[in-house]
């Protein structure tokens, strides 16, 4: 860039980083989830002297450790839970920021500065699940981000000390998220293709080495498990974690779900490629005939100016859409439109594939084999696993996406400098609407339309303390902070039945459940638990009306609902506008 337009592009960085650092901070003290509930709750458990398996029957318990790590502080200084939301968000919010950081001083060893800045506030504004907090999907960005850190300081340097911190890296983000085991043989690949030129023996060794660093892991994590349990407790307690029914799918109806969700994302496709076509093909014709006889211009690069020139055009009128969308009478949160993601790392996959065909430059084939790749195994192994779609599951591929926008950059300023500063221009506005999603629509429950202008209030008491939500929520979750906490004592039990699993933590007693997920299927998994354990038992049990509406039939059919009902008082509860207090009989 010449002087003029590397002004103009700092202007552009420090706009995007002041509304970065606002957006930052309206995340931190706006809305809240059932999913974040989930995240605060399952760690507690750790505090209060859970063991992982033995009696905590989470799927996503092994996530449970870093959370848990700071919750231990912020107890041991405060004495309590009140505020502990809102700590942890800005916990979060930091680590995010210094993840970032490695990611620019990554890119700034390889792109000028602007470049740096703009993709590094890329990467910061797109979160997997539109909350900031210590949560599964976090550590897996984190995790995945820093294994392709190690990777790149790896095949730089050759030193066997990195291909050990490989396997470390990806120990935990695997015990932060367990899809990613499948990161492991596409990891071995990556090294493998990335040290072609190297000798078959030494290429396994370096795979050897990245192996024993999970190893390593694994056996201190199984280290940690068995300390409470024997072997075969813990064998046994597996399938007593999968029995969670909202992750049970037969192999038909995952694939009737996958073939409908990828037929809507190839609607998608179809619908928000038309714009973009229309205007690169008139802007191409355009510039065809007034610098057809350019140098830069040349015929074997119209083709892959084509493809950019698509690119672009399909993020400037996404961008523009998710910006105006309220303006044009279209309700919209963060999680709506994520299809974008998809189908621009798609775009830009299929251009990498072109460039490193074309003359496999090293950045390029380390572009290929490093984030591009390992973004593509990362996006089925959570298909895989999860129970979202590609759509959802699409603002997981943040670090691929960075990564095409480097490729863009890469491309563009090696054709024109005019090409280079509109690359950069619409990737500015890309970011943008990042921005926008994260400060200004709000993530609720069910992932409904909602943005900051609502009518909000301050949480006052409990882990909540300090965020601001809808005036309903404010008043059900006061209500049932109040509820829980005056109806329990230290000596009992508490057993909280519903999806916002931070009710646990309202009890001044300690609480007991086989999973405190936010999606929870009340079956056989919850009766065989107290059947297991007798001693954890609930002496007070608190039922979330907004889950079970039809109590009746709750009490008289489902397998929880029976147990209760031979041990409780369920025609004595008390009620309250959203829960029903049981109590023995």
């Amino acid at each position: 860039m010449h002087s003029t337009a590397r002004k103009s592009a700092n202007f552009i960085c420090v706009v995007l980083l002041v509304l970065s650092v606002l957006a930052a901070a309206v995340k931190c003290f706006t809305g809240f989830d059932i999913d974040e509930g989930y995240a605060v709750s399952m760690p507690y458990r750790l505090l209060q002297g859970d063991h992982m398996f033995l009696d905590m029957w989470e799927v996503h318990q092994t996530s449970s450790f870093l959370p848990a790590l700071f919750l231990s502080l912020f107890y041991k200084i405060t004495g309590g839970m009140n505020g502990s939301v809102l700590y942890l968000r800005a916990i979060a919010t930091l680590l995010h920021a210094a993840v970032s950081l490695a990611v620019f001083r990554s890119l700034r060893k390889n792109a000028d500065t602007a470049w740096a800045v703009l993709l590094a506030l890329l990467y910061f504004n797109l979160l997997p699940k539109w909350l900031i907090s210590l949560d599964f999907s976090m550590q897996q960005v984190w995790g995945m981000t820093l294994l392709l850190l190690v990777l790149e300081q790896e095949v730089k340097t050759g030193k066997r000390g990195y291909a050990f911190l490989m396997g470390v890296v990806l120990a935990m983000t695997v015990l932060a998220y367990p899809g990613m085991v499948l990161a492991y043989p596409a990891l071995g690949v990556s090294i493998w293709m990335l040290h072609r030129d190297k000798k078959v023996k030494e290429r396994f060794n370096k795979i050897a080495i990245m192996t024993l660093g999970c190893a390593v892991m694994a056996v201190l994590f199984l280290g940690y498990v068995l300390s409470a349990m024997g072997i075969s407790d813990f064998i046994e307690s597996i399938p007593m974690v999968f029995m969670d029914g909202t992750h049970q799918f037969t192999v038909e109806t995952k694939l009737m779900l996958y073939a409908a969700q990828w037929l809507n994302v190839g609607k998608q496709l179809l619908i928000l490629c038309v714009p973009g076509a229309v205007i690169t093909t008139v802007i191409y014709v355009a510039v065809k005939r007034k610098y057809a006889d350019a140098a830069w211009f040349a015929k074997e690069t119209r083709k892959k100016m084509m493809s950019v020139l698509f690119i672009l055009m399909f993020l400037s009128v996404t961008s523009v859409l998710v910006i105006f969308a309220n303006a044009v009478g279209i309700a919209m949160g963060p999680f709506h439109f994520q299809v974008r993601y998809l189908l621009y790392f798609i775009f830009v996959f299929v251009l990498c594939i072109s460039e490193l065909r074309k003359h496999g430059k090293a950045q390029v084939r380390f572009l290929f084999w490093g984030p591009m790749f390992q973004m593509i195994i990362a996006f089925v192994a959570i298909l895989i696993f999860s129970n979202v779609g590609p759509d959802s599951s699409s603002s997981y591929l943040g670090i691929g996406l960075v990564a095409g926008g480097w490729l863009l950059y890469k491309i563009t300023s090696g054709i024109d400098e005019k090409w280079e500063k509109m690359t950069y221009m619409v990737l500015a506005l890309f970011v943008l609407s990042l921005v926008f999603c994260k400060g200004y629509y709000v993530r609720i429950t069910e992932y409904g339309p909602s943005n900051i202008w609502e009518k909000r209030m301050q949480v006052q008491e409990g882990p909540l303390a300090g965020i601001y939500v809808t005036e309903e929520d404010y008043v059900r979750i006061t209500d049932d902070y109040e509820t829980i906490h005056r109806m329990t004592h230290g000596k009992e039990k508490l057993l909280y039945l519903g999806t916002e699993g931070i009710s646990n933590l309202y009890a001044r007693c300690e609480f007991v459940s086989p999973s405190t997920i936010s999606t929870p299927a009340f079956n056989e998994q919850w009766v065989t638990y107290f059947e297991k354990y007798p001693e954890k038992e609930p002496d007070v049990i608190a039922l979330a009306k907004n889950t079970i509406d039809n109590r009746e039939k709750f009490f008289a059919e489902n397998p929880l609902g029976i147990w209760i009902a031979q041990r409780y008082d369920v025609s004595a509860m008390t009620e309250t506008d959203s829960l029903c207090m049981i109590n023995k009989k």
